[in-house]
């Protein structure tokens, strides 16, 4: 995108937000990047976990992959990864420059967010909780790993427990530590959709309410201000944004993408796409006056 053009639409993204009666935002892994949660920084992985440089795992994403699922045999060191992990990112790790800028450029706005992201960055940055949909789960829940109930449990007391009595040097949670499900006896595990067993009824009701704001909006303007959403999981924000910008009346979708900025052709009059860093982007949309 020429300078012209990037400076051109940075102007009309202001002004259709200015403009709206509705913003929907749709925010995927490369928002979180944006804000220093990169799943694939090498260096951050190395800072943060040298014990693992033995297994040959050399990023977050490669270490979830390894440990995706806890069982007998793994309980010790996988809950050695989850705990510092979940405590890093969902507890430590304080509100960004991007979800606070968003929220500067939004709040005074009827909105309502859907995210993939699990780090709870949305609320630290001042969202209402009420307004965010989280389909694919929440780093401050634990459930049953059957499961045996649909209830999730807060984690931040099993978590900070587990980090503090940990063998930091071998690696390994104390065995008393490990979290199992208070109902049935069972390991507790990470309420995130991995699998069929996923505890999904919590997420519901703000699955209810991101239908209804959808609906009401064809009353009005709406922008659909998407961040970072790529095609790992298209079908949970990216496809469906292009499916309500086709049969809303009256809706402009932003696209920020490094590296998927596209729209379909047909949805080419009603988008406006980056292929620039989103913390770069919102900043320079919440500059502009207009």
């Amino acid at each position: 995108m020429s300078i012209q053009n990037y400076s051109e639409n940075i102007i009309k993204s202001a002004e259709f937000i200015k403009n709206a009666d509705y913003i929907l935002i749709g925010a995927g892994a490369g928002l979180s990047a944006a804000a220093g949660l990169n799943y694939n920084d090498t260096k951050l992985f190395k800072k943060w976990y040298p014990q693992l440089s033995e297994l040959d795992i050399k990023t977050l994403a490669q270490a979830i992959s390894h440990f995706w699922q806890v069982s007998d045999s793994n309980r010790n060191t996988f809950w050695a990864y989850w705990a510092s992990h979940i405590k890093r990112i969902r507890y430590d790790f304080s509100a960004s420059k991007p979800y606070l800028n968003l929220f500067d450029i939004i709040k005074n706005k009827p909105y309502f967010v859907i995210t993939t992201n699990v780090d709870h960055q949305f609320v630290k940055a001042g969202f209402n909780k009420s307004n965010i949909f989280t389909p694919q789960g929440n780093y401050g829940l634990f459930q049953c790993d059957q499961p045996c109930c649909d209830e999730v449990f807060y984690n931040k007391v099993m978590v900070d427990k587990m980090v503090l009595n940990m063998d930091i040097k071998k690696f390994l949670v104390q065995e008393i530590d490990i979290p199992h499900c208070p109902k049935c006896g069972s390991y507790l595990a990470k309420n995130l959709r991995i699998d069929y067993t996923f505890v999904e009824k919590p997420h519901m009701k703000e699955q209810q309410d991101y239908i209804n704001f959808i609906n009401n909006s064809f009353n009005g303007k709406l922008v659909l201000l998407e961040l970072g959403v790529g095609f790992n999981t298209p079908s949970i924000i990216r496809w469906p944004f292009e499916s309500i910008l086709s049969k809303h009346p009256n809706a402009t979708l932003i696209r920020i993408n490094i590296n998927h900025p596209g729209v379909p052709k047909k949805l080419l009059p009603k988008s406006l796409c980056f292929s620039d860093d989103i913390s770069e982007v919102i900043i320079d949309i919440k500059s502009t006056k207009v």
